[in-house]
């Protein structure tokens, strides 16, 4: 089991990274899914910052995530944020699924 960064850090990191200051909700569910290697269900209304605790993690633990959208253009702009902050990321859609796509990112 990882042990998480602090909630301060956690803030910090992500104010840096994304320009943007997370909520206490957000770097909570964050440090929980750093700590731990269980699912973790998070309810919140729209434009509340949701997305933004799907990235949070990758700044502490690097790896493979995947996010299903319901909108290309959401995909779009979840790969334009991320490029920002450093992380490299790609939109997968019926109009670019390739096998060019996965080459070299698996």
């Amino acid at each position: 089991m990882l042990e998480a960064p602090s909630l301060g850090i956690i803030r910090d990191v992500t104010q840096q990274r994304f320009g943007k200051r997370p909520c206490l909700w957000q770097i909570k569910i964050t440090q929980a899914f750093i700590e731990t290697n269980r699912d973790i269900v998070c309810i919140a209304g729209t434009s509340m910052g949701k997305t933004m605790t799907f990235w949070m993690p990758l700044l502490f633990k690097p790896g493979l995530q995947i996010i299903v959208t319901p909108l290309n253009q959401l995909g779009r702009q979840n790969v334009s944020a991320l490029a920002k902050a450093g992380l490299l990321s790609i939109s997968i859609s019926s109009e670019t699924a390739s096998w060019s796509n996965f080459r070299g990112r698996i």
